[in-house]
């Protein structure tokens, strides 16, 4: 994956060398949100399960535009993500606790577009290359879920673009089943992910 990031990188430079009007850099910040979803599981006596599968969170991105043609380009960007999920603990003989996981990400999306006047269309593949959460909300029981980087999302989405101004709107999700380490005490869970998807509406300049 490194190596996609460094050829995207040394062609936009290349390209910026040879015809500055064909590269653009620009900057985005929007909100999310989404579903999240997976199959519970019987874990140190009790049982783990999503506690509301509706996830919200916000995120910012710089990103880099080739064109070529002016109608066509290709976009990688580097997105800061903010996602909160819930969890839910029920142990048969105690009231069932709630946790709070705030997880802070970095993604990768690699974009091609067509740009129809002041409108855009666009698509491609989303590398998540790191992701930290922390714990919140009090609980007598210390669970967690340890999410898995390199998975790889699709994202797809329509914009509209006038004078360097963005608005727009995104939608991601994952193409195939992924799954997650959840952690209950000390017992730990491989779990199946049934559902991850995210829409985004985020607003934004191009220079």
């Amino acid at each position: 994956m490194k190596r996609i990031i460094f050829l995207l990188v040394g062609t936009l430079l290349v390209a910026w060398s040879a015809n500055a009007q064909l590269l653009g850099f620009g900057a985005r910040i929007g909100i999310g949100t989404g579903n999240y979803n997976f199959n519970s599981v019987a874990i140190s006596g009790g049982t783990l399960e999503p506690a509301g599968n509706r996830v919200s969170g916000y995120q910012a991105a710089l990103f880099m535009r080739l064109s070529i043609p002016k109608f066509i380009y290709i976009q990688p960007e580097v997105q800061l993500a903010q996602r909160d999920y819930v969890l839910g603990f029920k142990h048969p003989t105690q009231p069932k606790e709630f946790k709070t996981v705030r997880t802070h990400r970095v993604d990768i999306p690699v974009l091609v577009g067509i740009k129809l006047g002041s409108v855009r269309l666009f698509g491609g593949p989303v590398w998540r290359i790191d992701s930290q959460q922390q714990i919140e909300g009090g609980s007598t029981t210390p669970f967690d879920i340890i999410f898995n980087d390199n998975d790889i999302a699709a994202m797809g989405g329509v914009g509209i673009e006038f004078d360097g101004v963005v608005i727009e709107v995104r939608y991601s999700g994952y193409l195939k089943q992924t799954k997650a380490e959840m952690k209950v005490a000390s017992e730990r869970r491989e779990v199946d992910i049934t559902q991850d998807n995210t829409v985004q509406i985020n607003f934004g300049l191009f220079f």
